[in-house]
Order: structure tokens, then C-alpha cells, then sequence
């Protein structure tokens, strides 16, 4: 039999949804009468429970909450030494929401948008963080160092295919050299410094490689699709809104980017790097004759990218979800330290997200790879204004994604109890009768997924905390953000096929794939 708790935890979880599931519900028996004789004894148990709580709800939430404020919510940006005029985009995005940016710690802030990583003793905001108060965020997520500095990020590449082989000089120059020698003639070898500058193609053998003292990354050379006979790359933004629960998604435009000069090959010149390195003075989309006739067309980036791919005659079906599946298998193999680190915070994952871009190469067969993972990525259209547009959509999406809009930040700072009645609304239309049923048999057993996913009254706070969360991102994503996880079905398979990808650590993220795959199939919004 279900316990007393959980009866009260069912109470304060139905509370927060009764006029509206009870309008719902009468609603659709007035406009048929019928409809009436199709509700289960539990369905009607279930939504007396809910209507005896409503006032509960009401008398609690006035108690203990009080009214929303009334004051405009305040931000803070710490840019250290960049220049402000890279930032005006970023300051437009929360002008717009009603934020009022302000330099002062001790005030009542509700979000930090650091530059820089700033979980090091010498930020100016370290102590900040380490005192944040409930409610508080930062646009930074503990343990990004993890997969953002190259340095790092090689060390876990050999373990997977979304990344070039990439060796550590003169760290590993032995296995380096042991490892072309064992696969001679399959690979050609690029290096880099650690901030992904100084690219030159190698030859494993050569003095100039044994010479090398300084950290140095010697990596894959990937032999791109050309386009026009250009070498390219881009980038995606990617947002990361908890490390646990895991929640990712991936923007739907991208930044593109030319190589200036017609590709040679880095072997046969590898002196003219412009040939085949997209560096600071590449050539915009808009600027070059195959992509600018897309865009003047009304196109996004990435729609002018597909088309101009197709027009060479490659099948580009399934690049999107290909790239979707090697983003995921990066950040679930960096989710366990992500997770780590935030747990040492105060009020954990809550306190933290994170935006960053992921710039990506297609070899000749169209396979993706990702370069490197940028922590802070640009976002300033000062060398190049048209990209004013994408800059400003990114920055009101990602707020809005993670809760700051449309409404209004007054009310999305803190969840008013209109937007909390329509999350859990649209939480109890995935709930299940008959699940919940046979898990009161059980008294909600918590190893059961599927109990605390389809019957709310199982939940513990933090997990109904983390479903609330989801369902607020799916309403806030848009058209411009995709959910990478959990997994939805547009990948799922392809994921699978994939065979790279592994579970996020914690106890919340099997709940949440299970409430989301329940979900998906009574709305196809969720697949």
C-alpha cells in the first residue's frame, strides 16, 4: 500500500496543477458528454486529490514564498581585460529581458556571464561563486577545462571517433613516432600549439619533431570536402543547461568559414598555410560566390551549407543527426566530471550552464570531426557586422532556454505559480494510472524508473525539480534550439548504431530519459 508520505507528496505535487487540470478535464466533458464515462476511478481519485489541495497550495505558496518582486532583476558581467565593445550583444540580450547589469557583488544578482572560466583562485568572481545564493547562476560550468582546453581534450581522443588522433610533444614523442611507423601511409600529421595557433603540417620522423620542447600537439591531418575548391569548417553552438540531470541541446544555425586562399594540399606545401587553416582573416559566407547566393536568399548558414553541398552531388540526409550523435558522445563522455565538480558547489548543477562551440571539419567522405571545443565563443560581430544577427538570435535563445523569457524576467527569475501550474500540467498529462497503481503496490519503490517517472507521487522533490526543469526548457527551446538529451527518437537509433554513446552519471538521468521517452509517445514534440 502507498505510505502516508507519499500520499502528502502526492498532495504537494497535484496541488500546483488543480484549476487547470480540473478546467481541462471539464472542458473536454462539456464539448462531449461521453467523455465522462471514460474516466477511470483512479483518474477521478486523482483529480478530487488535486481539487481538496488547491487551497493548500494557495495558503503555503503566500506563506512562505511572497509575492514576486517587483524590482528589475540585476546581472553581472566580468570580462577581465577583453575590450567592452566585443560584449554589446550579449548586454542588448539581457537590456531586452528587463536586467539591469550591475558591478556591485554584495547585490542581489541572478545572473554571473563570466568571459573566462572563472573556478581558479585569482578570478575576480572566484569568492562570489564560491557564495552564491539559491536562484543564482553563471554561464560557466565547472570542469569545462576538462574538454575546452586542447591540452586535455587530447588525452581522451584515442578513446574516441568524433575526434583526430592527436599526440602530446614532447610528452609521448616515442609513441607518436611508433604509432606512424605501425601505420605508415595511413595518416598525415598536422602540429599545434596548445591555443590551436601555429598550424604546420609534419613529418613524424623529421629533426623538426624531435626537436620540439615546448607543448606541442601533433594531430591527425583531416583532408576536408572542399567547396569550390576552399578547405572550411564551423561551428556549432552547443548548450549545456545541468550536468545532473543531464540536460543538452544543440543550435539549429551555425558560424561558417572559409579559408581565404584555394586549397593546397599541407604535405605538398605546407608553408601556405592559408591553403588549409581557417584562421582570424578567413572568408565569410557572404563573401564567397557558392554560399552568398544561398543567404541572399533568405537561408541560414546552415541551410546555405546543405545546399551548396548538395549542389556538389553529396548526400547531406543525415550530416545534421551525425553531428548531433558526435557532440553527444563528446560531453557524455565529459558528463561524470562535469557532475564531480559542480556537486563540490553549495547548490550543485543547479548554480551552473553553459553555451559553447563546437567547430567541426568533413573529411572527404562527409565524416564529421570536432577541432576543438571553444569555452567562451565569440560572440562579437565587430570585424564582421552581418553576423549582428545570428549573434543577437543566440544570445535571446539561450536565455530564453534556460528561463529568462519571454515572458519577462521578472516572472521567470522566480517561477510564478500561473508557469508552475502549467509545467506540472503538462508533467501529469505523461503520468499513468496503471503504473501508479502497481507502484503504490510497491510503495513506490524508488528502483523503479518507471514509478517515478509516470506516477508523481513517487517523486522525490529533486526529481520532480528536474522534470519541471525539462518540460520549462521544451516549452522555452523554440525553433532555434534541439534537445540532444536526453536522447530524443530523431537520434536515438542512430546513436545506438553509433555504439560510442555511454549512460550520464547520477541518479536523476535514467528517471528523466524514462519520462521523456513517455512523453515522446503521447506528443511527438518530445521525439
Amino acid at each position: 500500500m502507498i505510505s502516508d508520505a507519499s500520499k502528502m507528496a502526492m498532495v504537494a505535487v497535484a496541488c500546483v496543477l488543480g484549476i487547470l487540470v480540473g478546467f481541462k478535464v471539464s472542458s473536454s466533458m462539456e464539448s462531449n458528454p461521453a467523455n465522462a464515462n471514460l474516466l477511470s476511478d483512479a483518474t477521478e481519485q486523482r483529480l478530487l486529490l488535486e481539487e481538496e489541495a488547491i487551497n493548500q497550495i494557495a495558503s503555503s505558496s503566500s506563506a512562505n514564498t511572497g509575492p514576486i518582486s517587483a524590482q528589475p532583476p540585476k546581472w553581472q558581467l566580468v570580462i577581465e581585460k577583453a575590450a567592452p565593445i566585443h560584449f554589446i550583444h550579449i548586454r542588448n540580450a539581457f537590456q531586452n529581458l528587463g536586467f539591469v547589469e550591475t558591478n556591485d557583488t554584495n547585490d542581489d544578482w541572478k545572473l554571473l556571464w563570466s568571459f573566462r572560466d572563472p573556478f581558479y583562485a585569482h578570478h575576480p568572481s572566484f569568492e562570489v561563486i564560491k557564495a552564491m545564493k539559491p536562484g543564482q547562476k553563471i554561464n560557466q560550468l565547472p570542469g569545462s577545462g576538462w574538454f575546452t582546453y586542447k591540452w586535455y581534450l587530447s588525452e581522451v581522443n584515442p578513446k574516441l571517433d568524433c575526434l583526430p588522433l592527436t599526440f602530446q610533444l614532447p610528452k609521448n614523442h616515442e609513441a607518436f613516432v611508433k604509432f606512424a611507423k605501425e601505420h605508415q601511409g595511413q595518416y598525415d600529421w598536422v602540429r599545434k600549439n596548445e591555443g590551436h595557433k601555429g598550424v604546420q603540417a609534419v613529418v613524424p620522423e623529421s629533426e623538426a619533431v624531435a626537436n620540439i620542447k615546448n607543448n606541442t600537439l601533433v594531430q591527425q591531418l583531416i583532408r576536408p570536402v572542399l567547396i569550390s575548391g576552399r578547405s572550411w569548417d564551423f561551428g556549432i553552438y552547443v548548450a549545456i543547461t545541468s550536468s545532473h540531470p543531464f540536460r543538452a541541446y544543440v543550435y539549429n544555425d551555425i558560424v561558417l568559414r572559409f579559408c581565404p586562399a584555394q586549397y593546397v594540399d599541407p604535405v605538398v606545401d605546407p608553408a601556405n598555410v592559408n591553403a588549409y587553416v581557417v584562421g582570424d582573416h578567413y572568408t565569410a559566407p557572404w563573401e564567397f560566390p557558392p554560399s552568398k547566393k544561398h543567404l541572399d536568399q533568405g537561408k541560414t548558414y546552415m541551410q546555405a551549407l546543405t545546399a551548396v553541398l548538395k549542389e556538389q552531388g553529396h548526400d547531406v540526409e543525415d550530416l545534421i543527426p551525425q553531428l548531433k550523435v558526435r557532440i553527444l558522445e563528446l560531453l557524455l563522455k565529459m558528463q561524470p566530471k562535469l557532475k564531480g565538480v559542480s556537486d563540490g558547489y553549495t547548490h550543485g548543477a543547479s548554480s551552473f550552464f553553459a553555451m559553447y562551440r563546437f567547430d567541426f571539419m568533413l573529411d572527404q567522405q562527409l565524416r564529421p570531426y570536432i577541432m576543438e571545443v571553444n569555452l567562451s565563443p565569440n560572440l562579437s560581430s565587430t570585424r564582421h557586422k552581418p553576423l549582428a544577427a545570428l549573434f543577437s538570435n543566440v544570445m535571446r535563445d539561450l536565455l530564453r532556454l534556460i528561463g529568462f523569457g519571454p515572458e519577462g524576467a521578472h516572472r521567470q527569475v522566480e517561477m510564478s505559480p500561473e508557469t508552475q501550474q502549467k509545467l506540472v500540467a503538462k508533467d501529469l498529462a505523461i503520468a499513468s494510472d496503471d503504473i501508479c497503481n502497481a507502484c503504490a503496490d510497491m510503495d513506490c519503490s524508488s528502483t523503479q524508473v518507471n514509478c517515478v517517472a509516470r506516477c508523481p507521487a513517487c517523486r522525490t522533490p529533486a526529481q520532480q525539480q528536474a522534470i519541471l526543469e525539462t518540460i520549462s526548457e521544451h516549452v522555452h527551446e523554440g525553433e532555434n534550439w534541439s534537445r540532444i538529451y536526453p536522447i530524443p527518437q530523431e537520434i536515438k537509433d542512430q546513436a545506438t548504431a553509433y555504439g560510442k554513446q555511454q549512460a550520464p552519471v547520477g541518479d536523476l538521468n535514467g528517471m528523466l530519459d524514462a519520462w521523456v521517452t513517455a512523453a515522446c509517445r503521447k506528443d511527438s514534440s518530445w521525439c
